[in-house]
């Protein structure tokens, strides 16, 4: 027995023949329903996409949003500081003249004191020196008079108190 060898009688070829067969007849009925899949999961992600294109818009929108509110919140807060300062200065300011307009008056006050409690002690060294020169006066008199011209004296001396004591009642 022989066996001849041909193209058509070699069982690869038929194989390869039904699998070209087969995927032909697949793909003319399957592609409708295939390429109809693919497209759905296209138009998906597609949606996805276009979805996750319009939450980007969002965050970028509120991104911008808290952004300036932070440059605004940021602008008062330099503001509220500025006039915090300025306050700071202005009370300052009216701090240290109050203060010094009160050094002053207790100053004036002080000289005040100081001039009337001069004024005492001059006083008072001058009633203590009359006290003396009276007491000295009184000492040399005494020591010099005797009774007679000491009741001569005290008869003057009575007779002259009327005429004494209007000028006393004028200068009380």
């Amino acid at each position: 027995m022989t066996h001849e060898t041909g193209f058509l009688s070699d069982p690869i070829v038929w194989y390869a023949l039904a699998l070209v067969l087969f995927l032909g007849i697949a793909w003319w009925k399957i592609r409708g329903p295939m390429l109809g899949w693919l497209d759905g999961e296209i138009a998906k992600v597609a949606g996805e996409l276009e979805q996750a294109k319009k939450l980007r818009a969002e965050a970028d929108a509120v991104l911008a949003d808290y952004t300036e509110r932070q440059r605004v919140a940021l602008e008062e807060a330099d503001a509220i500081v500025a006039h915090a300062q300025e306050e700071a200065a202005r009370l300052r300011a009216t701090a240290e003249q109050d203060l010094k307009a009160a050094l002053e008056r207790c100053e004036q006050r002080a000289m005040q004191r100081i001039r009337i409690a001069e004024a005492e002690a001059l006083a008072a060294v001058r009633r203590a020196v009359v006290d003396q020169a009276v007491a000295g006066a009184v000492a040399a008199l005494t020591a010099k008079l005797d009774d007679a011209a000491s009741a001569k004296l005290m008869d003057q001396a009575i007779a002259e108190v009327p005429h004494l004591m209007p000028a006393a009642a004028k200068t009380a």
